[in-house]
């Protein structure tokens, strides 16, 4: 790794956190700032110390990461005939997918930049795609998009006459102009032109209020905007609640403290969560087992090392809790959501949710590049691996997070009534003594 591409201490910190995160997913986002072109110098450097770090740091139990080179001849051609920082990325990235788990990622600078940051720019919308163009699902407060009057459920058709189809095609640099035709959730079309400008991507997380007696807590993430005070201080207003929804939809994960805050909220404080088995784990499972080894559940059970939660000054929620997710919801996303069903009965409402659990490390390479790789696997407290499976709900609620504003989100019914199934439970067994 070249020492001067680090450029702060601070922001080193901030990529070796331990993370339980899927790398940063392009429909989750808004568009960012045009592709730059890379040279074949710069391209044999960054592949230079990635492939040194996947070779010497990258650690899943079971997976011979010497492949990485087979990979690499796989993609030689796309790779030489990359100009850009995209096509260079994207030709990697598909590479590292051939490991077929989850957190090996190459962020191209503009990524890695925007989640330092916390910034990018665009014209500020959450998308997901849809046969029309891309569907908005969110506007960003404060945001061209808000302030030009594109609403949650819009549909970005065209730009510039032509068919958008990818978040790449809302590319542009800060200060430019675009034009959209859009379709309007009533179904008529407009066209409206928009100024690109950098915006925050952190999104607060929220309480909103089903019902007189059920909070719902929205965590839109676990990394670097998850905001410790703010969710305290959301948990007392919902202390005074019967039930509690947890929404993790949407959620890509994060890091581990972040995690174990929020389950110090939410669990008893010595209450398991699961085990991380690590390299150190396996060596000293061998070491007492003759040198054989055994499945990643099997060291789980036997290791003394368990994740638990963090424990606050606010005591945990005392009523029902039920947890959305769905098919974006990843890692500590995840995590927390098993751990919720496995402790306290809390049933899980959405899809199924992205099986991508492994913790990993972001760290920064050549040129403004960073590489997110594996250093751990993950099994909960109840024996279940988590990465490739995911989480199979309790109870199916599909679309999008609460689409259209004022109206009741239809994942909130659901969670009520497997809420009420359990409370109905309950209160017949306590008749019954």
């Amino acid at each position: 790794m070249d020492v001067k591409m680090l450029k702060s201490p601070i922001r080193i910190a901030l990529a070796l956190i331990a993370l339980l995160m899927v790398a940063p997913a392009p429909l989750a986002q808004d568009a960012t700032k045009p592709d730059h072109q890379i040279s074949k110098e710069a391209k044999a450097e960054v592949l230079d110390s990635m492939s040194n770090l996947i070779l010497t740091k990258a650690y899943v139990p079971g997976v011979d990461f010497s492949k990485w080179n087979d990979f690499l001849s796989k993609q030689k051609d796309s790779i030489d005939k990359a100009t850009t920082e995209d096509e260079f990325a994207n030709s990697l990235n598909m590479a590292l997918q051939d490991f077929g788990f989850s957190h090996i990622s190459l962020l191209k600078p503009t990524v890695a930049e925007a989640r330092i940051n916390r910034s990018t720019v665009g014209i500020g919308v959450n998308i997901q795609p849809d046969k029309d163009g891309l569907l908005v699902t969110r506007v960003v407060p404060n945001s061209p998009a808000e302030q030009g009057g594109i609403q949650a459920g819009d549909i970005l058709m065209e730009s510039a006459g032509k068919k958008i189809t990818d978040p790449s095609d809302l590319r542009g640099e800060e200060g430019q102009s675009v034009t959209i035709k859009v379709k309007k959730a009533s179904g008529a079309i407009k066209e409206y032109t928009f100024v690109r400008r950098k915006f925050s991507t952190v999104r607060p997380e929220e309480l909103k209020w089903a019902d007189k007696d059920t909070a719902v807590l929205n965590i839109y993430t676990f990394d670097l905007s998850y905001d410790k005070d703010n969710v305290e201080k959301l948990m007392k207003q919902a202390a005074k609640a019967k039930n509690l929804i947890v929404d993790l939809r949407n959620n890509g994960g994060g890091a581990v403290a972040y995690l174990t805050h929020l389950m110090g909220l939410l669990m008893p404080p010595d209450a398991p969560i699961g085990t991380f088995v690590s390299r150190r784990a396996v060596k000293e499972y061998e070491a007492t087992h003759d040198g054989k080894s055994a499945d990643v559940q099997t060291i789980a059970a036997w290791t003394p090392y368990k994740l638990t939660p963090t424990r606050n000054a606010i005591p945990p929620f005392k009523g029902h809790i039920a947890v959305l997710v769905n098919g974006f919801s990843g890692s500590a996303s995840e995590i927390a959501a098993e751990a919720l069903r496995e402790t306290l009965g809390a049933p899980v409402i959405g899809s199924k949710s992205a099986g991508a659990v492994l913790v990993s490390v972001i760290q920064p390479i050549d040129h403004n590049f960073q590489l997110q790789y594996p250093v751990t696997d993950y099994v909960s407290y109840k024996g279940v691996r988590l990465e490739k499976n995911g989480i199979v709900p309790d109870a199916l609620s599909e679309g999008p997070q609460q689409l259209f504003p004022g109206k009741p989100d239809p994942a909130w019914q659901v969670a009520l009534q497997q809420i009420n199934k359990i409370a109905a439970k309950t209160d017949a067994g306590n008749k019954g003594h």
